[in-house]
């Protein structure tokens, strides 16, 4: 028999949570920029913080796991798909400018937030350029590049925890480090506020053009990847670097393979599979291992195969 709370929290969220907003049986991988990835037993695109908030009672009243999905960057999603609740962020994108902080929800697209930091002449954001993810993700993994982490930046947090409490915190609450933080533990990132400095909107343009174009030239930019699949490991050359000594550049299975622009990114050139990743993931920590003696670390979120 149900308790008080679940009963109610059901309730709750059949009224809100309507067909328009909670869907059933949706192909993950257009929503995944690998482009793999199965149907999610249910999606829900909230528009709202109080929307957001009945999701999660939705999900424990229904006794589901709930996996935040955000830009789809940064993730490897089964075959099968998920079963459980998936949340997608798309629609919490408001934003505001308050002099040098800059007031975001957790949806807006990291490059939608570099162009207007760009045209209200804030700077700061610059080596993010064409990082495809959005800005709660960015939080919880903190994401980096080209020497700027984006911890740097962040003055404060606001999170919806599991529980269904909103809670401000700042980032040494939070446990930030090296692409990665306690938030997955604690919720979900709703609202950031950043802090950045003031500067000349063409200068900030033609940086944030100068980093886009050297992540093109050094990356494989605008094909199907998840990003970098390996951290860097700590007292060792970089991931990328390790894995093309050990052999991996192009290396493939079926239609996956490690690029030949950048070791450390695996490309979906066709119609790979969950299980083709996995296999190249696996090959390149054991390469590694053998031949360094080092030890690589998933950057990206794999997330299992039930």
């Amino acid at each position: 028999m149900e308790d008080g709370r679940k009963a109610a929290g059901r309730a709750l969220s059949m009224k809100v949570l309507t067909e328009e907003t909670l869907k059933k049986n949706v192909e993950l991988s257009k929503y995944t920029t690998f482009g793999i990835g199965g149907p999610a037993q249910f999606m829900v695109e909230p528009r709202t913080m109080e929307e957001l908030r009945e999701a999660l009672d939705f999900a424990e009243s229904e006794g589901l796991k709930v996996l935040p999905l955000g830009g789809g960057s940064d993730i490897l999603l089964p075959d099968s798909g998920f079963r459980g609740l998936v949340i997608r962020f798309s629609r919490l994108s408001y934003v505001e400018v308050r002099g040098r902080r800059v007031v975001c929800e957790a949806g807006v697209y990291l490059q939608r937030l570099l162009n207007l930091a760009a045209k209200e002449g804030l700077s700061g954001l610059e080596p993010l350029a064409g990082i495809p993810g959005q800005l709660g993700g960015a939080i919880a993994k903190n994401a980096g590049s080209y020497g700027r982490e984006i911890v740097e930046l962040v003055r404060s947090v606001t999170i919806l925890t599991w529980d269904g409490e909103i809670v401000d915190t700042d980032t040494r609450e939070l446990s930030i480090v090296y692409r990665g933080s306690r938030i997955p533990d604690l919720g979900l990132v709703v609202r950031v506020t950043l802090e950045l400095a003031e500067g000349d909107p063409e200068k900030i343009t033609a940086e944030t053009e100068k980093f886009l174009e050297r992540r093109k030239k050094e990356q494989p930019y605008g094909i199907r990847s998840a990003g970098c699949v390996f951290k860097n490991p700590e007292n060792a050359e970089p991931a990328g670097y390790l894995l093309d000594k050990a052999g991996l550049k192009g290396f493939r299975i079926g239609d996956a393979a490690y690029s030949d622009i950048h070791a450390n990114f695996i490309i979906n050139e066709g119609n790979a599979s969950y299980g083709d990743i996995i296999r190249l993931i696996e090959i390149g920590k054991e390469r590694v291992k053998d031949e360094f003696g080092v030890s690589l670390e998933e950057e990206i979120v794999v997330v299992q195969d039930d």
